[in-house]
């Protein structure tokens, strides 16, 4: 356990939103290095977010695997809430290739990155969580490689009988990209199928870096959902069969015809995962050694081009 007195900040990385902010900390007795992410309650007079703040600590403290984000502690000091994590020194996925990808990623990273998200999902399906947030943007990295999901503040305990009572705008929220159908048109009897969906759409986002939906306007997004088939994403980008058979296995309109996390760990796409070491030389090295050659989507450690499918027309 981490107590404040005994945390001395070394390093400023920024602002997480517009009253969070995130420090690198020592660990005096230890000499261990924490994130340290501190929120301005004074900032901010919506009981709404400060609600959803704590809803995020109870339901990450819930869950405990070596892929999902740890609150190690969480208190309040002088109208600021402070949560001690993990230092995930790289960052998001959504701000890595935003900042370095802006093609999206190599095969071998997506394959590795879904593999260890798909981990974390076993785990939280497996304790009947729905996490409800799939997304790069909650999909972190450390500098040795290691990926660790976060952003569970919508998650929902089925155990707790876990019902679908918000409105739409509510629920849904910022994430209306990556929210399944069955999500948007709030069935109350939707499962964990829903972050298969999610997962499908944010595998897309990591080859790509963009969705299907990038850009639509939020009600055109809905009805789409609602209405039609997943739409393909307009790319020059050569990706394999095998890709496009996991993501189109994904984004089944019906929940019943998609895969679960147990049985998306043995697909055929995942083959090409490699170990964290893989991406800390490959991705971490590239992105703290900027005068290295980056690493395309087209470099070692991707697979072989084949004529581009559409995500309607590829191959079951």
């Amino acid at each position: 356990m981490f107590d404040f007195p005994n945390l001395l900040c070394v390093r400023f990385y920024g602002g997480v939103d517009d009253i969070s902010y995130l420090y690198v900390a020592k660990h005096v007795p230890t000499g261990e290095y924490v994130a340290l992410k501190y929120t301005d309650l004074t900032l901010s007079p919506d009981y709404e977010l400060i609600d959803e703040l704590i809803r995020t600590v109870r339901n990450t403290r819930l869950c405990q695997h070596r892929n999902i984000l740890p609150y190690w502690t969480t208190f309040v000091e002088t109208e600021r809430m402070w949560n001690v994590t993990y230092p995930m020194k790289i960052g998001s996925f959504r701000s890595i290739m935003q900042n370095h990808y802006p093609d999206g990623l190599s095969e071998a990273i997506v394959a590795t990155t879904l593999r260890e998200v798909l981990n974390a999902i076993c785990y939280m399906h497996d304790n009947r969580m729905i996490h409800n947030d799939i997304r790069a943007d909650n999909i972190l990295l450390g500098d040795h490689g290691e990926i660790r999901v976060t952003g569970l503040r919508q998650m929902i305990s089925l155990s707790q009988g876990g019902q679908f009572v918000e409105s739409v705008f509510s629920i849904v929220g910022d994430n209306i990209e990556w929210a399944a159908p069955e999500v948007i048109a709030q069935n109350s009897n939707y499962d964990e199928k829903a972050d298969i969906y999610s997962l499908g759409i944010t595998a897309m986002e990591l080859a790509y870096n963009k969705t299907p939906f990038d850009d639509w306007p939020p009600l055109k997004v809905l009805l789409s959902k609602l209405e039609f088939p997943c739409p393909a994403i307009p790319s020059q980008k050569v990706l394999s069969r095998d890709f496009y058979r996991l993501v189109n296995a994904c984004i089944q309109k019906d929940p019943s015809l998609r895969p679960s996390a147990h049985e998306l760990l043995e697909h055929p796409f995942l083959k090409l995962a490699r170990s964290p070491r893989y991406l800390e030389a490959h991705l971490v090295h590239a992105i703290t050694n900027p005068t290295s050659s980056p690493l395309s989507s087209s470099s070692p450690g991707g697979t072989t081009p084949e004529p581009q499918l559409s995500i309607a027309d590829s191959p079951e």
